[in-house]
């Protein structure tokens, strides 16, 4: 294509050019000229709202789990509905090495009463709890592989991309004041989950970093599974309780994303989701059990009180064994023996090992039946009795040592 302008002709052109732009632009400082002012940009277009959560009666409640939208599923990663909101605990229930996405669903308006001791949450709350393992790669394919790691990860959502899904248990309290527990099998495909109230097994093969691998079964609940240890002070056969979120275990700080990281109780007492709280200087504070800064017997007790508590209680399942690991009570100098310091046990049948005579053999661990029955699996033998296929290798060191430092006197031979 040929150029037809003369050499000469582009610096004027460039000035009359600056010269008529200064004209339009003075005309129209002016109100002159006819050219229309440019339409604004439209504005965005706002993003959706998130579904509103349905909260089912038990006897109504759906088959797939993305019927109560309390999370979505985007490419790789799940999110929680953000009428949910995350917490954690100080200390957690031991599952097999299984991580936990555990958020509160509170219906508009309403409030939880707040007590030193336990939460009372309203009608139409919904407990929800999601257990999930970081993908592994194992040793036989016809077994489920999942990492044995320690859980450090929280916010409100989940990377599919690393992890798997395994289920979601969501805890009711229902119109008639009662709790009923409902137990969601995430798919194979991982986009939803199936209601599975008869509980299910799952073999699965536990990888850690380092060291062999470990085959187990893994339990999905059953309702009656869940009535054991969460009718919690009605000797396992009445109303289920929640286990964890009470104030001792919830006043920690939570990492909420996008740089909120705060208490867990002045997040919800500043939410107005707290009625009676009056501040953290009155409220119980647990520890976590895998913080080696703290004292050790402050560690064990938070431990035992997550991990056996609810059994082991004078309302619970195992009341009937007299050994109470409640937090207040363990470690108890008036009453030992109730938290099993030279107490042969009334209701087991022993290790079929020679030694064993006592629940705790102070400064002899290794002639203690509680760590023993805390470190074995197998029928007769495994403590708790629901929710462990494995052994807790990290804990029952920690429990160990305690054992070993306690300063009461040895028990009779």
């Amino acid at each position: 294509m040929t150029n037809t302008s003369k050499p000469n002709s582009a610096p004027w052109a460039a000035g009359a050019a600056v010269a008529l732009l200064s004209s339009a632009l003075l005309l129209s400082a002016c109100g002159g000229g006819s050219s229309p002012a440019p339409a604004p940009a439209p504005a965005p277009a706002p993003a959706p709202a998130p579904a509103t959560p349905t909260i089912y009666e038990p006897g109504a409640a759906p088959a797939k789990l993305s019927a109560w939208k309390l999370a979505t599923i985007e490419g790789t990663r799940l999110t929680l509905n953000s009428a949910l909101l995350p917490y954690d605990l100080n200390a957690a229930l031991f599952s097999d090495y299984s991580f936990k996405l555990r958020a509160i669903y509170l219906p508009p308006g309403k409030k939880i009463n707040y007590g030193a001791d336990a939460l009372d949450f309203p009608v139409g709350t919904a407990l929800v709890k999601t257990f999930y393992y970081p993908k592994a790669s194992g040793t036989d394919a016809s077994l489920l592989a999942v990492g044995q790691k320690t859980q450090t990860a929280q916010g409100n959502s989940i990377d599919l991309s690393s992890h798997r899904l395994i289920e979601t248990r969501i805890l009711v309290r229902q119109a008639d004041g009662n709790w009923a527990g409902l137990p969601y099998v995430w798919d194979e495909d991982q986009k939803d989950a199936t209601l599975t109230t008869a509980g299910k097994y799952i073999s699965m093969e536990l990888v850690p970093d380092s060291g062999a691998t470990q085959k187990f079964i893994y339990a999905v609940p059953n309702s009656q599974t869940c009535q054991q240890c969460h009718a919690s002070a009605s000797n396992g056969s009445g109303s289920t309780l929640p286990i964890g979120p009470k104030p001792r275990n919830l006043n920690k700080s939570y990492d909420y994303g996008a740089g909120v990281v705060k208490n867990q109780l002045l997040q919800l007492d500043e939410l107005k989701l707290l009625a009676g709280f009056s501040g953290l200087a009155d409220a119980p504070a647990g520890v976590d059990w895998k913080d080696a800064g703290k004292a050790l017997d402050l560690r064990a007790k938070a431990y035992l009180d997550i991990n056996c508590a609810h059994c082991h209680n004078n309302h619970g399942y195992a009341s009937q064994s007299g050994l109470l690991l409640g937090f207040d009570n363990v470690g108890s100098p008036a009453s030992a023996d109730t938290w099993g310091v030279c107490k042969m046990p009334l209701a087991y049948v022993g290790t079929g090992e020679a030694g064993y005579k006592y629940d705790i053999n102070p400064r002899s661990p290794e002639t203690s039946i509680l760590l023993y029955r805390m470190s074995h699996v197998g029928a007769g033998q495994t403590m708790p009795v629901v929710g462990r296929q494995t052994n807790h290798s990290e804990a029952n060191a920690m429990v160990s040592d305690w054992i070993r430092q306690l300063t009461q006197a040895a028990c009779a031979p």
